[in-house]
């Protein structure tokens, strides 16, 4: 009657994409090591915690899917079978949410990051200024 292949099917991509979340996650941590600075290095280690915590969490529910389709029988007993989907759907929106919170961390970060950028882009761009002043006519700061 219960036809379990298509939650044991989703349970598997679902496993399938928090395996891949995981092995890139460690591939990142090998990278995070060989940061530039400290501030760097520091930020790729918490975005890299976020993501590990995201990836187990799409894996627990991988298992539940499989598992709460095949073990809970929803006819006989409803009441577990609606507290154990509450639980299901209750991590998947934690999940969500976790991913929308590394998404708002990592945007902040970036935006940091470019601010910096321009400040250093307008600081050359001052120098080359002046260098071409000096070259224009002829005659260094200190001799004018």
């Amino acid at each position: 009657m219960n036809n379990p292949v298509p939650a044991i099917v989703f349970g598997g991509f679902l496993l399938l994409i928090g395996g891949v979340m995981l092995w890139l996650q460690r591939r990142a941590k090998i990278e995070a090591d060989n940061a530039l600075t400290n501030e760097e290095r520091s930020f790729l280690r918490r975005r890299i915690r976020r993501r590990v915590q995201i990836a187990g969490m799409i894996v627990l529910i991988a298992l539940m899917i499989p598992v709460g389709d095949s073990l809970i029988p929803w006819q006989n007993a409803p009441g577990t079978f609606a507290v154990y989907w509450s639980i299901v759907m209750g991590l998947a929106l934690w999940t969500g949410l976790l991913a929308v919170g590394d998404m708002a961390a990592t945007r902040a970060q970036m935006a940091r990051e470019l601010n910096r950028l321009h400040r250093k882009q307008l600081e050359i761009h001052r120098v080359a200024q002046q260098a071409r002043k000096i070259d224009f006519d002829g005659k260094g700061p200190s001799e004018r």
